[in-house]
């Protein structure tokens, strides 16, 4: 842009400096209104040219810059999916992937990690109303013995995602992060 405007006041100079050419001897002798007109369309169409350039260098930084944003991004996006995953891992393991992390990626992991624990929370209370709604035959029966399975691994895997968020969080201490919006 600052470019654009250079070249627009070069060409006010050019024009507004008399409107005289210099000839090959040295002097000087004014120019006529068809070699200002030509002079000026000349100027007008190299800035232009010039403009055009520079638009298309913004815009290629521009994507390179959206691109590399989103590369960034995703690969600081955590899913529901990958926490659950860590339920398939010891403790010890999820303790050397997470030595390795920076402050960026355990506050994206603790994050999923929060909402998925909240879920699992709403899941089992639902459950459990459920259960309670269930009179003593059904609870007895194969609906409530395949509610209490359901609850039973509900709970395991609730257990086993706060040790695994506990990791997390101690590690985002080293850090000196405030960790009072990461309770439960």
């Amino acid at each position: 842009m600052k470019q654009v405007v250079f070249y627009a006041l070069a060409a006010g100079l050019v024009l507004g400096g008399g409107c005289t050419k210099k000839n090959e001897d040295g002097t000087s002798e004014t120019m006529s209104a068809k070699e200002v007109a030509v002079k000026t369309q000349e100027t007008a169409v190299k800035a232009t040219a010039k403009a055009s350039e520079m638009t298309a260098k913004a815009a290629e930084a521009t994507k390179q810059a959206t691109q590399k944003t989103q590369e960034a991004v995703s690969s600081l996006t955590v899913k529901a999916e990958d926490v659950m995953g860590d339920l398939n891992q010891s403790v010890e393991q999820i303790k050397e992937k997470v030595a390795g992390f920076d402050k960026t990626q355990l506050l994206a992991y603790a994050d999923t990690y929060k909402d998925v624990i909240i879920e699992k929370k709403d899941q089992l209370a639902g459950l459990t109303d459920t259960l309670k709604g269930l009179s003593m035959t059904e609870m007895l029966g194969d609906k409530g013995k395949a509610l209490k399975g359901q609850l039973s691994q509900y709970t395991d895997q609730l257990g086993g995602l706060k040790d695994r968020y506990g990791i997390y969080l101690d590690k985002l201490k080293t850090f000196g992060v405030d960790l009072s919006a990461y309770g439960l």
